[in-house]
Parts: C-alpha cells; sequence; structure tokens
C-alpha cells in the first residue's frame, strides 16, 4: 500500500486470529479497534489445547513455501511475544493400538513441537495487544514508541458493512444499542461462522462433515502414574473405523508448566448422524444449538453415556483421561471456505477460519490465522513487497488446498480404512 500513513483499522472478532492480526498491524502504527461478539466473561479459559506447529506434511511444506518456518503460530511468538512466555514441548506422537500397546512412533527430524493451550494463548495475546483484561493472568507488556493504539470492545455484534468512499461503515448492536463507526480497513476474523463473510459472500456456507469432536482436559495430578509416563514429551493417537482420539499436555491453570498442574488435552472424534447430533448438542436447558456446547452446558446424561463408552472403545491411557474429564465440550465437525479475501477494492479482507474453516486434523486452524497476519505485514509495511491483491491470492490458495487435506484426512480416519487404525474386536 503506498500511502503510509496510520489508519483506523476494526478487526471484527477478537479470538486468536484478530488479536494475531490486531498484533501485527498495531506495531506498524496502525490503530486499531477489536469488536468481539462475545462477552468478555465468555471468552476466559475456553479448555482447548492447541498445537503450535504442523506435523501434517504437505500443510508443513505448504507453509513454509510461503515463507515461514512451516509452523507460523511459533513464528509469531518468536517474532511478536514480548511476554516471552514459556509453553510445553511435545517432541513425538504415538500411535496405540486398542489394548494401549504401541503401534508406531512419529517423529520428524528437527521438529520439536510446542502446545499450548487456547487460555494461555489469547492471554499472551491480550497482553501484547492492549496490556491484558480483567480476568488475564500475563503481565501487559510496554508500548514502545512507534505502536499504534488499541482498543478491545467485548459484546458487540456487527450486523452491516458499507462502502461510503475512502472508508468503510461498520454497524454493530451492543448491550447499549446500535451504533455504527468509520474504518480504512475492515478484517474479519469472525471465525468458521463469520458475520463478514455471510454479509460479503453468502453463497459460502457452513456445513456439517458427519461427525464431532468431544474435548476437555484433565489435571496431570489426577491421572495415574502410569498414564503420566505414556504422555511425558509425547502426544498418543489412537485410530479405529469411525474413530479417532489422540492426547497431549497443555500449560495448566493460569499457564503453569509445573509437572503436576499442566493439563492432559484429549480430543475424541465420533461419528454422528443428523439426528444423533441433534441430541447431543441439546444442553440441559434442553435447547439445541448448531455446532457446539460449551463447558458445563452438556446434558448430564449425554455426557455420561459418551464418559460410559470410553474403556470399551479406548486404549486405557485415553479412556482414563476422557472419563475423568468434569466438564467436557463438544464441537460440531464442519467445513467452509471462501472463494476470495478482499472485498470493496482492498477496504475489506478476511483472516484466518473466516477464509477457511479447516478440518482439526491439519493441526492448522490456529497456523492459519498466523500465517495471514504475517503475510499482512508485506501488505501493509513501507516496501513490504506485497499488494493486497497477492495476499488475497495466496491466503485462499493455501486455505483451499490445507481445506482438501483436511477433508480427505478426516474421511479417511472416520469414514475409510486408515493404515494406523485398530480394527479389531471392542472390549
Amino acid at each position: 500500500m503506498a500511502d503510509f500513513k496510520p489508519k483506523k483499522i476494526v478487526i471484527v472478532g477478537g479470538s486468536l486470529a484478530g488479536l494475531f492480526t490486531a498484533i501485527v498491524l498495531q506495531r506498524l502504527g496502525h490503530n486499531i479497534t477489536i469488536l468481539e461478539r462475545t462477552p468478555s466473561s465468555d471468552l476466559q479459559d475456553q479448555g482447548a489445547g492447541i498445537s503450535l506447529y504442523i506435523i501434517i506434511p504437505p500443510v508443513r511444506d505448504s507453509l513454509e513455501k510461503l515463507g515461514t518456518s512451516g509452523s507460523p503460530a511459533a513464528d509469531f511468538l518468536e517474532l511478536y511475544d514480548r511476554t516471552k512466555t514459556q509453553t510445553v514441548v511435545s517432541d513425538t506422537m504415538q500411535f496405540l493400538n486398542r489394548d494401549g500397546s504401541v503401534k508406531r512412533v512419529l517423529q520428524r527430524e528437527g521438529v520439536t513441537g510446542k502446545m499450548a493451550s487456547w487460555d494461555l494463548l489469547y492471554n499472551i495475546l491480550r497482553a501484547n495487544f492492549d496490556g491484558g483484561y480483567e480476568a488475564g493472568y500475563i503481565d501487559g507488556v510496554e508500548k514502545l514508541a512507534g505502536d499504534g493504539t488499541a482498543m478491545y470492545l467485548s459484546g458487540v455484534h456487527v450486523t452491516g458493512l458499507h462502502d461510503v468512499g475512502d472508508e468503510v461503515r461498520v454497524e454493530y448492536e451492543s448491550k447499549d444499542g446500535k451504533g455504527s463507526m468509520e474504518a480504512d480497513i475492515v478484517i474479519g476474523a469472525d471465525g468458521p461462522n463469520s458475520t463478514i463473510r455471510k454479509l460479503l459472500l453468502p453463497e459460502a456456507e457452513r456445513t456439517y462433515a458427519g461427525y464431532v469432536a468431544w474435548r476437555g482436559t484433565v489435571k496431570e495430578s489426577l491421572l495415574l502414574e502410569e498414564t503420566k509416563a505414556f504422555l511425558g514429551t509425547k502426544g498418543i493417537m489412537f485410530l479405529a473405523k469411525g474413530q479417532q482420539a489422540l492426547c497431549y499436555l497443555i500449560p495448566g491453570l493460569n499457564g503453569s508448566l509445573v509437572p503436576g498442574d499442566r493439563s492432559a488435552n484429549v480430543v475424541w472424534y465420533t461419528n454422528a448422524d443428523e439426528e444423533e447430533l441433534k441430541k447431543i448438542l441439546t444442553d440441559s436447558a434442553g435447547i439445541t444449538h448448531t455446532w457446539s456446547l460449551g463447558i458445563g452446558k452438556i446434558d448430564q446424561s449425554v455426557k455420561e453415556e459418551q464418559q460410559g463408552k470410553a474403556p470399551l472403545l479406548l486404549p486405557p491411557p485415553l479412556a482414563e483421561v476422557f472419563q475423568k474429564i468434569e466438564s467436557p465440550f463438544i464441537q460440531a465437525v464442519t467445513d467452509s471456505l471462501a472463494t476470495k479475501a478482499v472485498f470493496m477494492n482492498g477496504k475489506v479482507l478476511l483472516v484466518g477460519d473466516a477464509i477457511g474453516g479447516l478440518r482439526p486434523h491439519t493441526t492448522a486452524g490456529c497456523s492459519q490465522g498466523a500465517m495471514n497476519a504475517l503475510l499482512l505485514k508485506r501488505v501493509f509495511e513501507k516496501d513490504g513487497g506485497m499488494s493486497v491483491e497477492e495476499w488475497g491470492k495466496q491466503v485462499v490458495g493455501w486455505a483451499t488446498l490445507a481445506h482438501k487435506i483436511g477433508v480427505q484426512m478426516g474421511n479417511l480416519s472416520q469414514f475409510g480404512d486408515h493404515p494406523m487404525a485398530d480394527n479389531g474386536p471392542e472390549k
């Protein structure tokens, strides 16, 4: 962009992709306002583990071609995290048989994994963006000369966008009523169910993939000694017909890395048709949700039924962790893909899951948001050498590739005959 004076930038969506983008542009001197639809109290500790590195070779290779190390989320923290907060290190993935024996060990030369929690990463990014928030536990960083301003507004739902010449008018609703603001640039970072994408590209619909992810965490000290030893610095994975489960250690409460205080993060994918999905996503108050149920909302009978299946279907270490989850949560696995990411002559952009809602098997959802932000630096900085149009082609092209790989992986693990599956008799 030839015009290098500080811009007013509104980012719709204040989760990870929005914060990655906000920090990059703020450090270039632009003035950032984030509009997050979720109230601040609901953003605390979402109980999910996040891999900061990519182990899937074609996904990693495609990210290297864009100028990253292959793990852009880790690159981002190295470049932009002024708090220098540590995460859990993992160096191996073990595939298990149903009896708990090791089927295969996957280790890629030169790749050391970093595992975080959504909660820790959110706190790191908030500390770097606007100095943290009321429930945060990481001290805010000192702003440096040249940094732009930062504002984070929660409980704000965007309802409309209008091209008004050199600016874009953003219309929204909050607890205080309806309002609007103008910006030079608007960036939609509002996830796979993106309002911004719906407004500009309504044909890019989100669709159900036929299976769900049961997720949750357990404090490491609550696990059997043999399970703790099994995890160590290793992730574990199990595949069987119609299901896949994995577990790895992540930072514990308030980002603790102390052994015993860390958390075992587990994800269990199981197939569910539309009728089963409706049952699973009907909460304890009898309300049926579309895509997910958060911590504490699952109907007790549904939770008990699934935890009762764990010893029959999963290897002992995975079964133990899943049964000890006090408050699991559920996400329907879905697909969404935008055909473009640049609108209104470059004044409106999409980033992260708003471009491509990737299957979680790619471990690339977080990395997509970080990569989009790192590439945007080349658009907005002086002599960065990339036009916004070229940026749009690159990020949509990458999302299309990663989406295709994720669909192939998910369909193989859930509906095909995976070569690493143990399809022997259930216990």
